[in-house]
């Protein structure tokens, strides 16, 4: 909060309000305050769940989402299961489909790959009456391969003419009644449903019974749909599922939740087990999802976990699963970075999923185990034992967002400012006095060693205007707060300069910005900006090629070599050789020297076929592999001389350093090319280039375009 006393802004709202801030929380808070709301109603209350299984279903549904996506998307089920979770699928995956479409000319081999296709689609945002110019619709509906093979094509053909609102002609060849009628048809006496013929299986019984959720008013299809989930509950074993297959419940719970019947209720409970409890028994490490108790996570386990939580959550909300026909998730969950400021120290740095501020807030908080204080569920009061008013005033948390490299100071509570993607979140504490840091500039902008580096500190505030009411940005110099940067300490002056007198070595470095003070709310908020201290003029290599090393790259060559991380390319003269591509063994081996690590010994185990003992590159690869920094083309070859593209690189930084993007700023922009990276490194790309460590060109990533010695030097001398 700001002191009343110094802020107009506050003193707008009058005391009485005030006093309610301090007593209850307030349902409006001035801008930047921490406010929060609530997300809304919840999904209905899970059993006590066997010891060691994940804590709620709202807990696994994160583990299991975000897993999925750290790994990257990579069936058309993970995809619908994310956007109904409200998660941001990245909108490569959407442009890969229309892509299959587009090459197949709009033929697909089955029924059941339009309907998926379909389903996809439109839980993504798209058409699928228009998909690269094809209509999926259509070719559902004067499908001619509906009937003699199994139950799957009308089922999942029904669910994708149900999943918005198509124009189905009456003279189609299947139309939902069509379907509906050739599924009833098929129902056994015993209310179960099987793919072909024989005893009806939990799995098809289940699939039918979602597909006939949508037309559950109808009175024969309401009858059809009863019978299937009274057959799903004596199917249930006295261990709560279906055998050992985590599969099976999960289709149940899709189909029961879709119908409108809670799979955690004393029907669908044996013993102590009921189908939800006993899905999240099957949890494996990381947030996966096992096909058998106590196994390891399995690819299409969790995919089907991860709609069956979902499709729980959707119960409490009149949702289902793959009905795509309302508006789009607002705000859907995206990757931001959160760091949590205290009045004297960091107390978390994280990154997190979330759709809005308080959601993110909640996430990284968790994750550390800080405790967080939200008492009426509107204003955020303590964190990590640190409560509002900790200095007798109105100080208290406070948010900013930092989003295309700029700040944002919100006029709205955190429950209600919408983020995107990298978004950086910083939540501090603060009061009247507290600014941010608005800019560091550094001179010289190439320091040398033992060079003396001047340190310009500006800062920014938010001052409310009364003839606007709107909060103004104020910069001015940063007076009196600490310069720290390897290990040397300034503080800036009147006019906001701080000289770190001597310089430092040749390296690089993160320079700190802090305004701690005692028994007060900090000045500014801590800030951090990368320093790179490059060799003396007089000292640096006489690079025979140096005319054809580019401007924007000769230090960091410079720094590079000085640093042994690069060598010449030439033994009889010094040519660094700048144009070269960089083969994916010379990238392994300069991340070996980055890490610190030696290569494996020569008589160590060929990691792959293609990486002889002879070569000079075969221990550094085999450590390279140990250490999980690269993976081969295939199963068993490397491609060692082929040439590392843009995306791989960021792809092998983000595993040798095990970024996460946690202290990434908010360089991280969206590329006009994003949707050509692939979706295993789109993750990567958006960390590294958030941290600093890459950068576009004219908007644009180029995620295919190859390495050259000088962009590697470039982001060498960058990389912690």
């Amino acid at each position: 909060m700001k002191n009343h006393s110094l802020s107009s802004r506050l003193a707008r709202l009058g005391l009485t309000v005030i006093m309610l801030f301090a007593m209850l929380g307030a349902a409006v808070a001035p801008a930047g305050q921490a406010a929060a709301q609530t997300d809304g109603a919840s999904a209905p209350a899970v059993a006590a769940l066997p010891a060691g299984t994940a804590a709620s279903v709202t807990d696994a549904v994160y583990a299991t989402a975000e897993l999925i996506l750290k790994n990257g998307v990579q069936s058309d089920w993970q995809a619908i299961g994310l956007a109904q979770a409200g998660y941001k699928v990245p909108a490569s995956y959407l442009k890969a489909l229309e892509g299959k479409v587009a090459e197949a000319k709009g033929v697909l081999a089955r029924a059941t790959d339009y309907a998926r296709t379909t389903l996809a689609v439109k839980a993504l945002g798209g058409d699928p009456a228009n998909v690269a110019g094809y209509n999926l619709i259509e070719k559902l509906y004067n499908n001619d391969k509906i009937t003699g093979q199994t139950l799957n094509n009308p089922v999942y053909a029904l669910l994708a003419l149900d999943s918005g609102s198509y124009t189905i002609p009456a003279n189609a060849k299947w139309t939902p009644a069509k379907l509906l009628a050739e599924i009833l048809a098929k129902q056994n006496p015993d209310g179960g449903f099987t793919l072909t013929t024989g005893a009806s299986d939990p799995d098809m019984t289940a699939m039918v019974l979602t597909a006939l959720a949508g037309h559950q008013k109808e009175a024969a299809v309401n009858a059809a749909g009863q019978r299937a989930a009274a057959w799903l509950a004596k199917a249930q074993d006295k261990n709560g599922g279906y055998g050992d297959s985590s599969e099976s419940v999960a289709q149940a719970i899709i189909a029961l939740s879709s119908f409108g019947i809670d799979p955690a209720g004393a029907e669908y409970t044996k013993g102590q087990i009921n189908l939800v409890s006993k899905l999240l028994s099957f949890s494996a490490a990381g947030g996966g999802f096992a096909h058998t108790a106590g196994g390891s996570s399995n690819p299409l386990s969790t995919e089907q976990a991860l709609e069956a939580l979902v499709a729980y959550k959707l119960l409490g909300t009149g949702g289902k699963l793959f009905d795509f026909s309302s508006t789009p998730v607002k705000n859907p969950q995206v990757n931001v970075s959160v760091t949590i400021e205290g009045p004297n120290a960091t107390l978390a740095e994280g990154s997190v999923y979330a759709g809005n501020v308080l959601k993110a807030l909640e996430k990284t908080a968790a994750a550390k185990r800080l405790a967080l204080v939200n008492e009426a569920g509107n204003y955020v009061t303590g964190i990590g034992g640190v409560s509002a008013g900790a200095f007798g005033g109105y100080d208290g948390w406070m948010y900013v967002v930092a989003r295309g490299g700029a700040w944002i100071y919100p006029s709205v509570g955190m429950g209600e400012f919408a983020l995107e993607e990298n978004d950086r979140i910083v939540v501090y504490y603060g009061g009247d006095n507290t600014q941010v840091v608005d800019s560091i500039t550094v001179t010289p902008a190439q320091p040398q060693p033992k060079q003396d580096l001047k340190v310009q500190v500006n800062q920014k505030k938010w001052v409310w205007n009364e003839a606007t009411f709107t909060s103004d940005p104020v910069t001015s110099p940063a007076a009196g707060v600490q310069v720290t940067v390897g290990g040397k300490t300034a503080v800036t002056d009147a006019a906001g300069l701080a000289v770190v007198a001597g310089g430092l070595p040749a390296n690089k470095y993160t320079l700190t910005v802090t305004g701690y003070l005692k028994d007060k709310t900090p000045a500014i908020v801590r800030h951090t900006a990368p320093v790179t201290v490059a060799s003396a003029a007089a000292d640096r290599p006489a690079f025979g090629d140096v005319k054809s090393i580019s401007p924007w790259a000769l230090e960091s060559v410079y720094t590079a070599y000085d640093r042994k991380l690069m060598n010449g390319v030439s033994k009889g003269s010094l040519v660094f050789a700048p144009k070269k591509n960089i083969t994916r063994a010379e990238f392994a081996a300069l991340l070996l020297r980055l890490t610190g690590n030696e290569p494996s010994a020569a008589a160590s185990a060929a990691a792959f076929s293609d990486v002889k003992a002879d070569a000079w590159y075969y221990g550094t690869v085999n450590r390279a592999k140990e250490l999980g920094i690269i993976s081969g083309v295939t199963g068993k070859t490397f491609k060692p001389d082929g040439l590392v593209t843009r995306q791989d690189m960021a792809v092998m930084m983000v595993r040798a350093f095990k970024l996460d993007a946690a202290s990434a700023g908010a360089g991280a922009g969206k590329f006009s090319d994003e949707d050509q990276i692939s979706d295993y490194a789109l993750s990567a790309v958006r960390t590294v280039t958030g941290l600093g460590y890459m950068s576009g060109t004219g908007g644009a990533f180029e995620p295919s375009a190859v390495v050259t010695r000088e962009m590697a030097a470039a982001v060498a001398v960058r990389l912690p």
